[in-house]
């Protein structure tokens, strides 16, 4: 992982953290600057490296001490082989302090600290008091050596240029931390927006449907025909519409219940789906009523649809139910509106129930 919360990329992974963070050599002057960090304070720190080396151990010592009596602290550092390490990474850090040169791979070393520090979640109020914990210690066993003078001034100076690019990885991490969660809000909202579509597209089809059936409902028929008279009269092609209603059915439905006579239309409804062939579509228009557009169909082929239907419905229920069926025609250059088109199958159909005669194709004209 990187600085910006993300895996390395072919771009970064060879870029050291002051680069990923813009932090250039002008830069890093600028921040000596403003600090009053200038070479007199860096000659004048290298000039204690021997010294620091003498010392180390004891400050590193008394510095941990210190730190583990504060709960908070000794919470964070937990066990014994992480306060090893850690013991281990300050020595180093503290001799470096004093080794006069102050560049980028100084930075480097710094924003990396940095970096540890936010990752294992240590709070800036933690680390700017150990840092002044630190410096005290430091100042302490530097005067005992009886080396002269310890280098108060500029080792504040440097521990602040320190902090500068602790706190950069510190605010980079804070970042990266809002871009993820604006990321992952983007991302659930986007995720939000897809389920609500889904489901709406779920809803508007369940409105659609008939709950008994399975087949389209009267809305859905009255929605299909306006469609697909619009369509087939901009094609100018065929379009034939088929009205069947069950005969016997109140009669089983007074004898053997509704139950019964919900099964009965179940059934009908599966048996119509059997003979419909995709791309028709069919419905129930109501109670024990029910049509079918037959796309690209002329009055001769919805009769023998009709046929097929009677066939199925007879093979099925032998002479318990049957179905009256009327068919109307328009296309490809005659059409009527919604309802004549629906007034002329139903009346067909009418025809059929009452008389019970040959069946002929019955074409709709204008």
């Amino acid at each position: 992982m990187e600085l910006d919360g993300t895996a390395p990329t072919s771009e970064n992974i060879s870029l050291t953290l002051a680069e990923q963070l813009g932090i250039t050599d002008v830069d890093i002057q600028e921040r000596k600057d403003l600090l009053g960090l200038g070479r007199e304070d860096e000659a004048e720190l290298g000039s204690f490296s021997e010294i620091s080396r003498r010392v180390v151990q004891d400050v590193v010592d008394e510095f941990y001490v210190n730190q583990t009596s504060v709960p908070h602290i000794r919470t964070l550092i937990g066990d014994t082989e992480t306060l090893q390490r850690l013991r281990s990474a300050m020595r180093d850090y503290v001799i470096t302090l004093f080794q006069g040169d102050y560049g980028t791979d100084y930075v480097n070393s710094r924003l990396r600290i940095g970096k540890v520090h936010a990752r294992i979640g240590v709070p800036p109020k933690l680390y700017v008091s150990s840092l002044y914990v630190l410096e005290c210690i430091i100042n302490k066993h530097f005067t005992q050596t009886g080396a002269g003078s310890a280098p108060t001034e500029a080792l504040r100076r440097l521990l602040s240029f320190d902090l500068q690019f602790v706190f950069d990885t510190y605010i980079q991490g804070l970042m990266s931390q809002v871009q993820l969660a604006r990321n992952e809000l983007v991302e659930y909202s986007r995720s939000l927006e897809k389920k609500v579509a889904e489901r709406t597209e779920t809803i508007q089809k369940l409105a659609l449907l008939d709950d008994l059936t399975g087949l389209g409902n009267r809305r859905a028929f009255f929605s299909s025909v306006a469609e697909e008279l619009k369509t087939t009269r901009r094609a100018k092609g065929r379009l034939s519409l088929v009205f069947a209603d069950l005969d016997g059915f109140k009669r089983i439905n007074d004898t053997e219940g509704h139950v019964a006579g919900d099964e009965i239309l179940k059934t009908v409804g599966r048996l119509i789906t059997e003979v419909v062939a995709a791309p028709q579509t069919a419905f129930r228009y109501g109670g024990d009523e029910f049509c079918v557009l037959l796309r690209d169909t002329d009055a001769k082929q919805a009769s023998a649809f009709a046929v097929r239907l009677h066939a199925q419905v007879k093979e099925e229920f032998g002479d318990k139910v049957q179905l009256s069926i009327g068919t109307a025609s328009v296309g490809p250059d005659e059409f009527l509106d919604i309802d004549a088109f629906v007034a002329a199958a139903d009346a067909e159909m009418y025809q059929d129930k009452h008389q019970k005669s040959p069946r002929k194709p019955v074409a709709v004209k204008t």
